[in-house]
């Protein structure tokens, strides 16, 4: 199933943009709303100095395989989305120390306006006080957990943004585009889906690095 959203991303990269926001979101909600602090005496990976508990990875594969299951049905390797689970859990520790190595921050402001945007916490097109602390009982966390967590994951982004600015496309690169389909009526959309392929390798070659650079454990007999 994975090797189809592969496929997918080289083929459509606007396909790879929605299934990857969603999966994005799951792991989103996953991490913010539960506040994990990830304990070392309970850890089924570290990263350095930090680690990501065994609840907090439970947690994280259960979203993602209700996700897939509704995507896909059963047709999915659990061993191989088990794996991605971990990864994206580790990953994220790593942009996080990334971030904090930047000396990059997310003010109060930011962090109020993109809550209140959450369309899960809108009513009526507009953030609902009520609506979101109702919300936040319901899934058992405190407002200071979520907001805390959620301030991580636009810190996150903030880093990636970063790394995605730098990146790109040489003229020579965008005339290709441009030529690679000449019955495309829109070449401007080629050249997007270029560039947004080029930023996707960029990321990926980043966090490369920074697994390279990092101690790394995973306890792979708790996945």
């Amino acid at each position: 199933m994975l090797k189809v959203i592969r496929k997918g991303a080289i083929e459509n990269p606007w396909f790879f943009r929605i299934i990857m926001g969603a999966i994005a979101l799951a792991f989103t909600i996953t991490m913010g709303w539960w506040g994990f602090d990830g304990s070392h005496d309970n850890a089924v990976a570290k990263v350095d100095r930090a680690s990501i508990s065994i609840e907090e990875y439970q947690r994280a594969y259960q979203n993602a395989s209700n996700f897939y299951r509704q995507i896909f049905q059963d047709k999915y390797d659990e061993k191989e989305l088990r794996k991605r689970v971990i990864d994206e859990l580790v990953d994220r520790k790593l942009w996080l120390q990334e971030a904090r190595q930047m000396k990059l921050s997310v003010s109060d402001e930011e962090l109020k306006r993109s809550i209140t945007q959450l369309p899960g916490f809108q009513k009526d097109g507009k953030f609902d006080p009520e609506l979101y602390r109702r919300i936040l009982a319901l899934e058992h966390y405190t407002p200071e957990g979520f907001e805390r967590q959620h301030r991580e994951e636009l810190l996150v982004d903030k880093v990636k943004a970063l790394v995605k600015e730098s990146v790109a496309l040489t003229p020579s690169e965008e005339e290709e585009a441009k030529k690679s389909n000449p019955a495309n009526p829109d070449p401007d959309r080629a050249v997007s889906d270029l560039l947004f392929q080029k930023k996707q390798r960029a990321l990926n070659a980043y966090t490369l690095a920074l697994r390279q650079k990092a101690s790394v454990n995973v306890k792979e007999e708790l996945l």
